[in-house]
């Protein structure tokens, strides 16, 4: 995979977007001229494409024993989910996560408790579960604004000790990132948008449900999912986007993406750590992703686009995220201008 915006800039900003390959824009510019050409023709077989999707989906978390609708983004995703659940049914979220996580919750008109986004976010969560009783438990896997690791081996064991409530993740700053057997891990629903980390360009995502979901959260059966998730057309540029990127991906090998990425990490945690540039929550915490938010004002932040070091802006301050096309030698010169 070949991509042109490294070659003018350092980006550190994957938690905002992926980027555009040449592959994938070879693929897309044919896929427009087919459209232009033969009109609605160009969509004979689009049921075909949209299956693949699914199954490639299926088939990147691990298992072929998934229910998968496409959906076009993460909000929509959880938005629709949320309107199936019975109404008498309570939601357990963590302060500061995803802010859509958070609206749209607040939005459903069910009953919800926060708990706190602290180090100790796991035991956080336990002490929100045995307060409140909740039937579901809403979170991301990394928490967007500072990179927080929800342990995942944590989540497993809630779902041993507390198997009646219904667990959904937010998997989009974490999907793409390292090799995740989505039937194993007891999580029954689990949503993402794919142009993240998946390099899939916007306007794509699914909703998976594992197959020990609990039903008895909903107020409606399979195929009224069927219904409420996949209405009318699907956009097959940007769902054959997704499919082309996860073989690409997958081609590639998920296990040497998670290894780089890893090894990034490592290293920039350390020496963002001997700069004093992590707050202590990050600092107490044993592991991490390979989202960093660092002290960091908006003259810092404009200083480091001058410089062509692309990040973001998130909390109160600056956001890099390390995918494997980046390399030490740009956590370097990053870490030279902070």
């Amino acid at each position: 995979m070949k991509f042109p915006a490294l070659e003018n800039k350092i980006y550190l900003d994957t938690a905002r977007s992926g980027l555009m390959y040449n592959e994938l824009l070879s693929w897309r510019k044919e896929h427009e001229i087919d459209f232009l050409k033969r009109g609605s023709q160009f969509r004979s077989n689009h049921e075909m494409l949209l299956e693949k999707t699914r199954t490639e989906i299926n088939n990147f978390l691990g298992s072929n024993n998934l229910t998968t609708f496409l959906v076009q983004n993460f909000s929509i995703g959880l938005s629709l989910l949320l309107n199936s659940i019975k109404s008498e049914k309570s939601v357990l979220i963590v302060k500061d996560d995803y802010s859509s996580i958070i609206n749209q919750v607040l939005c459903s008109g069910l009953k919800y408790n926060f708990v706190d986004n602290n180090y100790d976010v796991e035991a956080q969560i336990l002490k929100g579960i045995n307060k409140y009783n909740p039937d579901v438990f809403i979170f991301s896997i990394v928490q967007h604004i500072d990179g927080t690791l929800i342990d995942l081996a944590f989540i497993k064991q809630i779902k041993k000790d507390f198997p009646q409530i219904l667990i959904i993740a937010d998997g989009t700053q974490f999907c793409g990132t390292q090799f995740f057997n989505f039937q194993s891990s007891k999580i029954d629903v689990l949503i993402s948008s794919g142009y993240k980390w998946m390099l899939g360009g916007y306007g794509n995502g699914f909703i998976s449900f594992n197959h020990r979901c609990q039903k008895s959260h909903f107020k409606i059966d399979h195929q009224q999912f069927v219904n409420l998730f996949e209405p009318g057309h699907h956009d097959t540029l940007n769902f054959g986007s997704l499919l082309f990127s996860l073989i690409k991906i997958s081609n590639f090998g998920l296990d040497e993406i998670e290894k780089k990425i890893n090894s990034l990490s490592i290293y920039a945690l350390e020496k963002l750590k001997r700069k004093k540039l992590l707050t202590s929550k990050i600092i107490k915490r044993s592991t991490h992703s390979n989202i960093f938010n660092i002290t960091g004002d908006n003259k810092l932040y404009q200083q480091l686009l001058s410089k062509n070091v692309i990040c973001s802006q998130r909390g109160d301050g600056i956001r890099i995220s390390i995918n494997f096309y980046n390399t030490k030698q740009e956590i370097d010169y990053f870490l030279s201008l902070v």
